[in-house]
């Protein structure tokens, strides 16, 4: 593991964070709701206690993987790191926002705010740490929405059970947990 494990832990509780306030977002605008299998376990805030510790696993598993991509860079810093946290937030709260308008509109939206988020703050490696939370993230969901654990609004369900824009939040979610994994590379160099 590149991390160190007092930043992997740090990484741990932002993505932990994160995930709170943006799934308290889209319970309480009811752009999803947890069904009754889900509230079998403890909730912390609105979400069950599985939600940011999943947000948090990832969050550190793109983390890291983005340290052993080729060309981690060093021209990276913490100002970074917040202007994407923050952009990921703001993205999510927009969906919470709109998530009863016309789904395409929205999905071209958060579309274009993650592929801002990619330029201005990633890289081609970014890019495929994104991609992959956008796959994996949306799969799981879909896995999740079958089994009846929670669901998203209707009109905001068309992909499989999901929001059509869920993919571009993912993506933008990916981009930003690598940079924070390369932030704490340029941390730990000797000599900076």
């Amino acid at each position: 593991m590149k991390l160190r494990v007092s930043v992997a832990t740090l990484v741990f509780a932002l993505g932990a964070g994160a995930g709170l306030i943006g799934d308290r977002c889209h319970v309480i605008t009811g752009t999803t709701e947890y069904l009754s299998a889900s509230h079998r376990v403890p909730f912390l805030w609105s979400s069950p206690i599985w939600f940011p510790i999943l947000v948090a696993i990832a969050t550190v598993m793109l983390a890291e993987l983005r340290l052993h991509l080729p060309a981690v860079r060093s021209t990276v810093s913490v100002r970074h790191g917040l202007a994407g946290v923050a952009a990921v937030l703001g993205i999510y709260a927009t969906t919470a926002l709109l998530h009863a308008s016309p789904a395409t509109p929205i999905t071209v939206l958060i579309s274009a705010l993650a592929a801002i988020t990619w330029c201005v703050l990633g890289d081609r490696f970014a890019a495929v740490c994104g991609a992959l939370a956008a796959v994996v993230g949306v799969v799981v969901e879909i896995g999740l929405v079958a089994a009846d654990v929670f669901r998203y609004t209707e009109g905001s369900d068309g992909l499989f059970g999901v929001a059509p824009w869920l993919p571009a939040l993912y993506f933008a979610f990916g981009v930003v947990a690598a940079l924070v994994g390369e932030i704490e590379a340029e941390a730990a160099t000797p000599g900076r």
